[in-house]
């Protein structure tokens, strides 16, 4: 078996039509930066890296209650990684180049029948010999981008004969999102979610209008009675601020019954996190149904701990991991606003440090926001390169992203 010494992780979310998250594709790389698949000449490498994911992963945390989409190969599937995974969540991504023979199909109808593991057809074609398990199917991988119209329809209109779902990779646009839904197209993967959709779709939600209205007003001061006075007179953010808060640490001693009690808990200092974090949680139309508040707080939160690595408690080094915080998850602001990052950027007074990550990802808070991002995007030669920059080795990287899933957890 080969021996990693760690690996680099993204979580590429798959969103159903209508943009509601369904699951995570998992993508791999080493430590060097390459990626890792399950093909010839990396099979054992893929194979040793899912096994430690396997064994070490919260998977409630890791998956939001949603599903993994895992690429598979013959000695992946053979191997032990899927017993340790948890059952009835796991969508195996079976390449067309696997042969399928007896000794296989009685393979994937035994993990089916003990683990409720079922299979994604990945680049699915015209008479494809993997349709002989086909009841043990959900779903196929079309190619979006690179086939003729006629070929791409010819091959959703079989997928849906055979009641089966379409997955698009790669959506990275939002105009992209809806082209490609509209031609057919039931789950779409990528970080099309990130980019703010013209038709108004992926914007704030009335009471998210209201939170970024609070954060703009403020101007970086927040004044407790004034932001009291605008969520107790509205009932939904009373309550999802009131949830928010006492799902965290803060309310361990006791239970916070008012919003007064809630904002006086929290402090001024710390408000615009918190009002945030509640912005994304209930302020967009998919709220936590969707992709964006989970990337966005389980980023700002790798952020803050990055920037906490070492554990002082002195208060420069804690102001540094709320500013961390912070700008993890105003990356991604532009997307409720419905503008373009850097007019997103405009209409907040940010120290100038802050601005600065943002928009030109300069300074030690611009590399944590770019490692982040390119976490997000399994871009991972140059996770390699700016977390040698930041000193955060991939096994340490790992541990961070599960405490920021675990974190997130508690708040959905």
């Amino acid at each position: 078996m080969s021996k990693l010494d760690g690996f680099y992780l993204s979580r590429q979310p798959i969103v159903a039509s209508e943009r509601r998250l369904i699951g995570w594709e998992l993508l791999f790389g080493t430590p060097e930066g390459d990626h890792l698949t399950p093909t010839e000449g990396q099979s054992e490498a893929y194979l040793a890296a899912v096994l430690d994911l396997a064994g070490r992963a919260n998977w409630d945390s890791l998956l939001c209650g949603g599903r993994a989409l895992l690429p598979v190969d013959r000695k992946l599937i053979f191997s032990d990684a899927i017993e340790q995974m948890p059952r009835n969540v796991m969508l195996l991504g079976l390449s067309a180049k696997e042969t399928i023979d007896a000794s296989l199909s009685n393979r994937l109808y035994d993990l089916h029948s003990r683990r409720g593991s079922r299979l994604l057809f990945l680049d699915y074609c015209r008479r494809d010999p993997r349709e002989q398990l086909l009841e043990l199917a959900d779903a196929v991988q079309i190619d979006a981008f690179n086939l003729d119209e006629e070929t791409r329809a010819l091959l959703v209109r079989r997928a849906q004969r055979r009641k089966l779902q379409i997955l698009a990779n790669s959506v990275e646009h939002d105009a992209d999102f809806i082209r490609i839904r509209d031609a057919g197209f039931d789950l779409l993967q990528g970080q099309s979610y990130s980019e703010g959709s013209d038709n108004e779709e992926t914007q704030a939600s009335p009471d998210g209008k209201l939170l970024l209205q609070l954060l703009v007003d403020a101007r970086g001061e927040f004044e407790i009675d004034t932001v009291a006075r605008h969520v107790e007179g509205n009932e939904v953010l009373a309550e999802g601020l009131l949830r928010l808060v006492n799902s965290l640490e803060l309310a361990r001693a006791q239970k916070i019954e008012s919003v007064g009690q809630a904002l006086i808990m929290i402090g001024a200092k710390g408000l615009s996190r918190w009002l945030n974090l509640l912005l994304f949680q209930l302020g967009s139309k998919s709220g936590n149904r969707g992709p964006l508040f989970r990337v966005a707080a389980s980023r700002a939160r790798l952020m803050e701990l990055i920037a906490l690595s070492g554990g002082s408690d002195q208060p420069e080094v804690k102001d540094r991991g709320e500013a961390a915080f912070l700008v993890g998850i105003l990356s991604l602001v532009h997307v409720l606003l419905g503008v373009d990052q850097e007019t997103a950027i405009a209409g907040l007074t940010l120290p100038q440090d802050m601005a600065n990550a943002l928009s030109k990802w300069e300074g030690e808070l611009g590399r944590m926001l770019r490692l982040a991002v390119c976490l997000d995007r399994g871009e991972f030669a140059e996770v390699s390169e700016i977390a040698a920059e930041l000193s955060v080795d991939a096994r340490t990287l790992w541990t961070y992203q599960q405490e920021s899933y675990d974190w997130v957890l508690q708040m959905g």
